[in-house]
């Protein structure tokens, strides 16, 4: 979408400008940054790469001439070192006990450029043999960079760059800090995020298996994108640590613990191209069923409640698509503690009728979710069934490996590594499909232990941050399996996450969040977190409403679940969950009033679904995330690269929630442009720093001005068929839909697979005369407060504004609401 009163990244450049960014590149290139050695020149897919021999530095450039790797004399390194590895509760201790010097690349050996494939060899100061180096270009945009020892005994290999004063970095998969991580230092590891975390990566020395460090994450992922428009992927199985300017402002340093490098490169200029570029590298996930862009309401503890539940939404007008359950196997209540069993087959104690209970969901519109992990408690006879086929990772004695689960029993993990247990593991997980459940969360995956035996040899360290990508792997191809079988559309959720996740998962959720304000784990996390595995390939993102953990904290407040409700309605995906203290935390049943609010910002997520649909097509098809940094929208706004607390819900809906406890406001600092209130109000003009209102039933959300909203129509109840004739669903919608306007600029949306076009222009400021406005050249007249009802599609105008509308039913209803003649809220 572009405004009339902002341009878009490339438009910013004039001629000049970029002929001075050419030559400026140029001249550093030949000045070999102030070195006056040799340099050696070559061409690769549209890079031009510097290689200074005799020093072993290397200088990337992209197509347009702008440096974007400057790695200086030995800046590439190689060492052996040792690590101990403790585990604990799915958290990680993790020492280097012995390390050896680093040892630095001194030369490059003569180079090769062969069939697109640049050789050389790495030198000591000797000029004895260290290692090779291969430089190709896959795809267009794209360097790929190995460097890799010949030492065996060299398992550590590091590459320090040049970085600017002024550079960004974002990514690193689900980070609950930082949006930008310029001066951190980033180790990389899957693993629990901690029951609270404290801003540091020193280990607690007491309760270094409780408390979470400012990195402890259930998805790392080694790769950045820079405000300097590139891209930078490390592809390791193992533990890697990435210093951006910590150990020295004007450096960045690359480690992965094992002897060579495999960096890939990725050019931009703009980070929407950087992002569309890295993600086809990494593979894009499937587009998730509809339904997955709905409300989710959790509901637990038998048959019973979940009919009384799923009548009670219904009948309190809470628009919902999926009620998931997640003690389907069975739970017991502890105090205000809800805790689940960890057998695998349905509890029929408690759902004497789970089949039943599925249909009964699925009449009133509801898709069934229900819940599953790799855990295989001692206790259960699933572990029984698991140990005598040979089916759980073992210790070095051969005998089932057991750790203490978060249940304290003694517990193992399947063997993802032996084909004939992970069979094993779809077909227990198939049983629970075939009752009716349309999909479940695909939980934990984290507690791989690093001394484990596995039934494929491999060692347990290097498999360790792959484990929950086979999990993955395994239920992707259960549900793609059933699918081919019954053609019923399912899904699974996942919080844990590697390279190799990208292509296989569903929906990514943020783990088990403080139910409370605090940084770093409480409810302002969601958002670094959501904006981090965007950036990093994982674009259907949502988080537990209300929080899941209040261990060494309060249970869910009012305030906290009302504030929660409203960035839940503004995220990729709404999902409310009970959370481990399920009989203390607030709810939606709490009162009367909470079920309103409940019913309001459901009732408006789910009208979203036009624009969250289209903008997932989008992230399927260019890698653009739906939860995006304002700097992915606004390239050019600096503040934009470190903002933790506001994002964009795609490129049109700034939405800057209140985080912390007792405000009613909050201040913002926008982009330069034309804003409009999205609950109603005056125009705010960006470039500064304003003060928004915030009642605790609302969340400031500003409009781009020029937009164009679409909704479905007002009183949608579900995305999912239904038999009860009172519901409304998307069945019955079809192609109605409801189109929210601003005017000031341009912006156009699709759906639907671009099959429903909806394209406008307005100039800023400006009144409808009822009398000069035409629908496909027949005269219609605009209400008092900017509605407008018409029938079909074509185009709308009006003196100095015009709507298109491609696509749909020659009877479709379209309800227009030109938003800024109406002061009134419109939901």
């Amino acid at each position: 979408m572009k405004s009339v009163d902002s341009c878009g990244w490339l438009d910013r450049f004039s001629v000049k400008t970029v002929a001075l960014a050419r030559l400026s590149a140029i001249l550093l290139l030949a000045a070999g940054c102030g070195s006056s050695a040799p340099r050696t020149e070559f061409s690769l897919g549209g890079f031009v790469l510097q290689l200074t021999p005799e020093s072993a530095a290397l200088v990337v450039a992209g197509a347009d001439g702008r440096v974007l790797l400057d790695a200086p004399a030995g800046g590439l390194r190689f060492r052996k070192a040792e690590a101990s590895y403790e585990f604990s509760f799915g958290a990680f201790r993790i020492t280097e006990t012995t390390a050896s010097d680093w040892q630095p690349v001194a030369r490059f050996g003569p180079a090769a450029l062969e069939d697109g494939q640049l050789d050389f060899d790495l030198l000591d100061a000797l000029d004895r043999s260290m290692g090779t180096a291969r430089v190709t270009s896959p795809a267009e945009g794209q360097l790929r960079l190995r460097f890799a020892s010949a030492d065996p005994g060299h398992n550590r290999a590091s590459l320090s760059a040049a970085c600017a004063a002024d550079e960004h970095f974002q990514g690193f998969g689900g980070q609950s800090f930082d949006v930008d991580h310029r001066g951190q230092r980033v180790p990389l590891w899957v693993e629990e995020d901690g029951i609270t975390k404290q801003p540091t990566d020193d280990y607690d020395p007491n309760a270094w298996f409780l408390i979470g460090r400012r990195h402890s994450t259930h998805t790392p992922m080694p790769l950045f994108v820079s405000s300097r428009g590139y891209g930078l992927l490390l592809d390791t199985p193992l533990r890697s640590i990435f210093s951006m300017g910590s150990e020295d402002p004007e450096r960045i340093r690359i480690e992965a613990w094992e002897g060579r490098l495999d960096l890939r490169l990725f050019d931009g200029p703009d980070p929407a191209s950087v992002l569309a570029r890295l993600s086809a590298q990494l593979g894009r996930p499937p587009l998730p069923p509809a339904f997955a862009f709905a409300p989710w309401l959790d509901a637990m503890y038998g048959s019973a409640n979940l009919r009384r539940v799923a009548a009670a939404l219904r009948a309190s007008g809470v628009a919902s698509s999926v009620i998931w359950t997640e003690d389907w196997r069975g739970g017991e209540r502890s105090g205000d503690d809800y805790v689940l069993d960890e057998d695998w087959e349905c509890d029929r104690a408690l759902y004497p009728d789970l089949e039943a209970v599925a249909s009964d969901l699925h009449a009133l519109g509801f898709k069934f979710l229900t819940y599953n992990n790799t855990f295989l408690d001692s206790e259960t006879g699933t572990y029984a069934e698991a140990a005598s086929l040979g089916h759980c990772i073992r210790d070095e004695s051969g005998e089932p490996y057991l750790f203490t689960s978060a249940k304290f029993t003694p517990t193992s993990l399947v063997d993802l590594s032996s084909p004939e247990a992970v069979t094993w593991m779809k077909a227990k997980y198939r049983q629970g499909l075939e009752l009716g459940a349309d999909g479940y969360m695909a939980d934990f995956a984290e507690w791989l232990p690093t001394d484990a035996r596995l039934a494929s040899g491999e060692d347990a360290v290097s498999r360790h941050n792959l484990y929950p990508v086979d999990f993955q792997r395994a239920n992707r191809e259960l549900l793609d399996e059933m699918y081919e079988t019954d053609g019923v559309e399912r899904l699974f959720f996942v919080r844990s996450a590697y390279l190799g996740s990208q292509p296989l998962v569903s929906v990514v959720w943020a783990g088990d969040q403080q139910t409370d304000f605090s940084p770093g784990d409480g409810l302002p996390s969601v958002i670094p977190i959501g904006i981090g595995l965007g950036m990093s390939g994982f674009p259907f993102y949502g988080h537990d409403i209300g929080g899941y953990m209040s261990a060494l904290t309060e249970p869910t407040s009012r305030e906290c679940w009302y504030r929660w409700v409203t960035l839940g309605a503004l995220s990729p995906v709404m999902r409310t969950h009970h959370g481990r203290s399920a009989f203390a935390n607030w709810s939606w049943e709490s009162d009367p009033a909470s079920t309103a609010h409940l019913s309001r910002w459901a009732g408006f997520h789910l009208r979203l679904f036009p624009y969250l649909y289209g903008l997932a097509e989008q992230a399927r098809e260019s890698g653009l995330p739906m939860m995006r940094p304002l700097s992915l929208v606004h390239p050019d706004f600096e503040p934009g690269w470190s903002a933790t607390d506001v994002f964009m819900l795609g490129d049109r809906l700034y939405v800057a929630p209140v985080i912390e406890p007792g405000a009613t406001s909050r201040r913002v600092l926008l982009p330069p442009g034309r804003y409009y209130p999205l609950l109603g109000g005056e125009p705010i003009e960006g470039g500064g720093i304003e003060v928004l209102e915030a009642p605790l039933e609302n969340i400031p959300v500003l409009v781009a001005a020029g937009s164009v909203l679409v909704l479905l129509p007002e009183g949608t109840d579900s995305l999912v068929a239904a038999q009860d004739g009172a519901l409304q669903t998307l069945a019955d919608v079809g192609d109605d839909r409801t189109i929210w306007l601003w005017p000031g600029g341009e912006s156009e949306q699709r759906e639907q697979g671009g099959s429903l076009v909806y394209r406008w222009q307005a100039d800023p400021a400006i009144w409808i005369d009822p009398h000069d406005a035409t629908w496909n050249d027949t005269p219609v007249q605009v209400g008092e407060h900017g509605e407008l009802a018409l029938e079909g599609n074509g185009v709308f105008e009006a003196t100095g504004m015009r709507l298109e509308v491609e696509g749909g039913r020659p009877t479709r209803r379209l309800e227009l609401s030109f938003r800024w003649l109406d002061p009134s809220p419109p939901f």
